[in-house]
């Protein structure tokens, strides 16, 4: 489970910001919240709003690339390969500076407090900390590192003799996780859980093909699958995967055709149409389907780029409830997702603490912050029973664009 998300200098966004997840005092929709052992609460949603270009996709991307240097920095350094950062690039301060990224989270009731400093080179410090419980807001460091220097604590003592083998591209992480230090292992893995979406991107179909046919052989994913088709409403009763054998003089290759199948209207069966023929928010809706499924099943966290692209109000409404529902998301799962969809925009759908927005400002550096911590003009922060929706439009939260008369025509 994600508590809180720190980055720094990355894409748009110069100065740090901070996606957190932690509930305030507010009291609003208590099933929207998951509550740990210690009383302890975090959000199960939370919805990022802004105009085009002010920084959305950012966040996601920020994470992505958090995740992706976690799980690869030990290969790329075989391979020689630079670090893919994104700096902010209008200032030369930022454009040959450092970028700090740090999450605290939680794996197998364990919590976790991870981050590291880096440029296009080089890993500058990284550090990694586990939460004694016994004491407030007490963490054991399990080991530190400062330029090309690491040290490790009482807790991670097995991982000391990897100290001198680093490179310095390289993640102290990603290589004692590799070496199977069980600590290490745990932030590896929740990394690897922790799953990045984007559904703007047009290679929906792909993954199925890839994916689906894979999973469909198991019953209980199939018919779990098929009472979602048919829970959406969009005209499907089920699919049929068919299986092509592919033989060559050096190996045999299977590929997968996906058909869905739907009722036909003189009471004569099924007709299949290939899944490639059915519409973009259909062949969407198969693609999340997988995602969510391992979300909700395991309890991981799950980023979504442009969630509401393609998709029915009510048909995103119904997979926010998915995640609130305690009877559906048994084990607290989470879903952080951008939009521009105002429809659930609402103080019935979210809590305050749910809802943020990035807004950039002139000089091109975004922010990030929520509902629950924006001032109006009179310096009084936004009630539980404001028109969310109608008054973000009206712009009263900042983060929309700014229009200015056009004529289109005029020469």
């Amino acid at each position: 489970m994600l508590i809180q998300f720190n980055f720094s200098n990355f894409k748009s966004y110069k100065d740090e910001v901070s996606l957190d997840m932690t509930t305030t005092s507010i009291k609003e929709h208590p099933y929207n919240t998951i509550i740990n052992s210690k009383g302890e609460g975090y959000v199960k949603v939370a919805a990022i709003y802004g105009a085009n270009a002010s920084g959305k996709s950012g966040v996601i991307d920020a994470f992505n690339f958090m995740r992706f240097f976690v799980l690869n920095s030990f290969k790329r350094e075989s391979e020689g390969a630079d670090i893919p950062l994104k700096r902010f690039a209008f200032d030369k301060s930022s454009r040959n500076g450092k970028s700090e990224f740090e999450v605290f989270f939680t794996y197998e009731n364990k919590e976790y407090q991870y981050g590291f400093v880096v440029d296009n080179k080089r890993v500058y410090e990284e550090w990694l900390y586990k939460r004694d419980f016994r004491g407030k807001d007490k963490y054991n460091t399990l080991f530190e590192r400062s330029y090309g220097k690491v040290n490790c604590g009482e807790n991670l003592k097995d991982a000391k003799v990897f100290t001198d083998l680093v490179g310095e591209s390289t993640l102290f992480l990603s290589l004692i996780s590799n070496a199977k230090i069980k600590e290490a292992k745990n932030i590896y893995n929740w990394f690897l859980n922790t799953q990045v979406m984007d559904l703007g991107n047009a290679a929906i179909e792909a993954l199925i093909t890839r994916v689906l046919p894979i999973k469909i052989k198991d019953e209980k994913y199939l018919k779990s699958f098929e009472r979602f088709l048919k829970a959406i409403d969009i005209g499907i009763d089920g699919i049929r995967i068919e299986e092509i054998k592919h033989t060559s003089s050096e190996e045999d290759e299977t590929t997968y055709k996906v058909y869905s199948k739907h009722a036909s209207i003189d009471a004569s069966g099924y007709i299949e149409i290939p899944f490639s023929e059915e519409s973009g928010g259909t062949q969407k809706m198969f693609g999340l389907y997988n995602f969510l499924f391992n979300c909700l099943n395991e309890g991981n966290t799950l980023f979504i780029d442009e969630l509401d692209a393609k998709l029915h109000p009510l048909l995103l409404r119904y997979i926010i409830n998915m995640f609130h529902n305690p009877d559906i998301n048994k084990n607290n799962a989470q879903l952080i997702y951008t939009t521009h969809d105002v429809s659930t925009l609402t103080k019935e759908t979210f809590r305050r603490d749910q809802i943020w927005f990035c807004e950039k400002d002139k000089k091109g550096i975004s922010n990030l912050y929520s509902l629950v911590e924006y001032k109006l003009e009179n310096d009084k922060k936004v009630r539980n029973d404001a028109t969310y929706n109608k008054d973000y439009l009206a712009g009263r939260y900042g983060a929309i664009p700014l229009l200015r008369e056009f004529n289109i025509l005029e020469e």
